[in-house]
């Protein structure tokens, strides 16, 4: 009976990994890619569109009253406000109520983006734009990927991924979500305090931890250590 038990398939469980294989092979491409993206970013003729871009903002597009409203959007996707409050808020409520499996996912979203930004930032240690172009007091970390664009898309993509209950709310999500993560990284180019790859780098960062995460979720033997941590998982 136990060896019968052993060798019979379970069409659920394998499904389940067939699900999450695609999702992890997404996600470690991802990861690879924001690599690839930073290295390409310091090649020369790229190094000198990503600047011609900043210069051209600088000179031409710039006004008293979307400087402000940049800057308002810089500071509500600052990591050290929006993202830590976001990693501390999302998951405590989700815990609370009572989906426990999801806070974990949602903490580990925030801690993956995170991690690969600041490893890839290591890594690639660009330099930030020059000085004269910039609108603020730049940060002094290395300039790829950036890290507010990283910030305001993994929470986009957990409100989406995770919070979301259903079809419409994940929706609005989306689309409120999603305009915010622009405006955020457009204000980080638009202040000359990144170049354009280095926000895209931060989304697909975001992306990456995303992908990652709801793959592992569906691995038979994770979803079934998250199943027993409370009634209902997004």
């Amino acid at each position: 009976m136990g060896l019968a038990q052993d060798t019979t398939s379970d069409p659920a469980r394998e499904l389940g990994g067939e699900v999450a294989l695609p999702r992890l092979f997404t996600g470690i491409g991802l990861c690879a890619g924001v690599l690839l993206l930073g290295f390409v970013a310091k090649l020369g003729p790229v190094a000198r569109l990503d600047l011609r871009v900043d210069r051209h903002v600088a000179a031409h597009d710039r006004t008293p009253e979307l400087t402000a409203l940049a800057k308002v959007f810089t500071d509500i996707g600052d990591v050290g406000t929006a993202g830590v409050a976001a990693v501390i808020v999302v998951p405590v409520l989700l815990w609370l109520l009572r989906r426990r499996a999801d806070a974990v996912k949602a903490l580990c979203m925030f801690g993956g983006a995170f991690a690969l930004a600041e490893v890839v930032k290591l890594l690639i240690d660009e330099h930030r734009p020059p000085l004269a172009l910039r609108a603020m007091a730049a940060d002094p970390t290395p300039s790829f990927p950036s890290g507010h664009a990283t910030t305001s898309a993994v929470i986009v993509v957990v409100l989406v991924a995770v919070v979301a209950a259903g079809p419409r709310l994940r929706l609005t999500f989306l689309t409120v979500g999603g305009l915010y993560a622009l405006a955020v990284a457009a204000s980080r180019v638009y202040l000359a305090d990144h170049y354009p790859l280095d926000v895209i780098g931060g989304i697909l960062s975001a992306l990456a931890a995303g992908f990652i995460v709801t793959g592992l979720a569906r691995l038979p033997r994770v979803r079934s250590w998250l199943a027993r941590l409370g009634p209902r998982t997004s």
